[in-house]
């Protein structure tokens, strides 16, 4: 089947959350379900999920370097290791986003088999900025430190000096670097941290947000087409 033509009128940046209607339902209620990073890493573990699963959130990965211990000197031959980060309990919501440099978008062939994993129902936000707003609203009334932004991807065999630099602003960032076999997820993500409870999830009520979203099946997104207005 060809490519179908959605008619909404998005402002921002599209934003879409695949999930089961449930829990889409709630979302479009207004609450915001919010893991740790290292849930997700211990679902890779526990269950070879890579599609939602992924053992490196949270990690610094090396592919070839050296680590010194401070207490005795000597250097350590890190080999395609990961090394733990303080940003292991950082809760994490993420969602589909489409770049908003593009002119055109279209599920690729891969997106349209990998993305129905995630659930039959997507729940499609109409104004991006409003969301957010009213997700940094509540996330700050409730003391979280608070960052949206796209995740970059990295080939696990080369070292990204980007990566390191990007650590500089907040260990928060690692957040925001996934392999490059997750690519095609094109995730948006939310992080909020600290997390001082040491709880594994944080449930944010935002209030419903009907009048910014829409509820369509998930089968009929993946082969819908986004064209940028002018």
């Amino acid at each position: 089947m060809g490519a179908e033509k959605l008619n909404y009128m998005i402002r921002g940046t599209p934003l879409i959350k695949f999930q089961s209607a449930d829990r889409i339902e709630q979302l479009r209620q207004g609450h915001l379900y919010a893991k740790t990073l290292s849930y997700y890493r211990q679902c890779e573990k526990e269950t070879g999920d890579v599609d939602i699963g992924d053992e490196f959130e949270a990690m610094l990965h090396v592919n070839q370097g050296q680590m010194i211990n401070k207490k005795t000197g000597e250097a350590v031959t890190l080999d395609d290791s990961l090394i733990s980060t303080s940003s292991s309990d950082d809760f994490v919501f993420c969602m589909f986003g489409i770049y908003p440099s593009l002119d055109s978008f279209e599920f690729s062939d891969k997106q349209k088999e990998r993305m129905l994993s995630f659930g039959d129902t997507a729940l499609l936000i109409l104004d991006s900025d409003a969301f957010i707003n009213r997700v940094l609203r509540v996330a700050t009334a409730l003391g979280y430190e608070y960052h949206f932004e796209a995740v970059q991807y990295f080939d696990p065999q080369v070292d990204y000096a980007n990566i390191w630099i990007s650590l500089m602003r907040g260990m928060w960032n690692i957040a925001f670097w996934k392999r490059e076999s997750y690519r095609y997820q094109q995730e948006g993500r939310f992080v909020f941290t600290p997390n001082k409870s040491g709880a594994d999830h944080i449930d944010l009520d935002i209030g419903n947000i009907s009048d910014i979203s829409e509820v369509i099946p998930s089968a009929r997104v993946i082969k819908a087409i986004v064209n940028r207005k002018r």
